[in-house]
């Protein structure tokens, strides 16, 4: 038998080459369908929790982040106030509270009366009388060390006084007055400051 050709053999050399090509090329597109199909079947089935793509197509069909359960993407959601809750129905501005800055009062009432006779009279006066002060403690300790100076004032200050001038709500407010400025004196006399801001005659009997 006589031999083929050299071309000939090279040619189906070449021809054979380009088969395998072929059937390896469709051998891996097959392979890929199959793989691709297990991929879908994989993440189709999972849960969403467990499925990122699901969770992305979830989202998308569900409207934008703030959309409601149920697909209304475009529902608002209702205002909130500063803190989250949500905010008062809009109506007619009320007036705005006045703020004032507060601070402590001290009170202080002196312990015993202070008695003594009335001007030009037979009768006697016994009072009892309470300080008040938005200083601070050291005002009422002043009053305490110099309680003898001020007892002294008050009683001559008292002492003063006629029965027709301590009769009545409006002298009595006046006293109050008067023993307020004369304590501030004394107290201003020895430490260079005052600080009582209100006196309270809290019981007066006349005899």
């Amino acid at each position: 038998m006589a031999a083929e050709p050299e071309e000939e053999l090279v040619e189906k050399k070449k021809v054979s080459i380009v088969k395998i090509a072929i059937m390896a090329l469709v051998g891996l597109v097959l392979v890929g369908v199959g793989a691709g199909g297990t991929v879908a079947y994989f993440i189709l089935t999972k849960p969403p929790e467990d499925n990122p793509l699901a969770i992305v197509i979830e989202k998308k069909a569900g409207g934008d982040a703030h959309g409601a359960a149920g697909g209304h993407g475009d529902a608002k959601e209702a205002p909130k106030d500063g803190h989250g809750a949500p905010a008062a129905p809009a109506g007619p501005a009320g007036k705005p509270v006045p703020s004032k800055e507060a601070f402590a009062t001290t009170y202080f009432e002196f312990p015993g009366n202070f008695t003594t006779n009335l001007r030009g009279s037979k009768r006697f006066i016994q009072v009892s009388i309470g300080l008040a002060t938005q200083y601070d403690k050291k005002v009422i300790e002043n009053v305490q060390k110099h309680e003898v100076a001020i007892r002294a004032e008050v009683l001559a200050l008292l002492a003063e006084q006629s029965e027709v001038e301590v009769a009545g709500v409006e002298n009595r407010k006046r006293m109050q007055n008067t023993i307020r400025d004369m304590i501030n004196r004394v107290l201003m006399e020895r430490t260079e400051f005052g600080g009582i801001e209100n006196v309270y005659i809290t019981a007066l009997v006349m005899q």
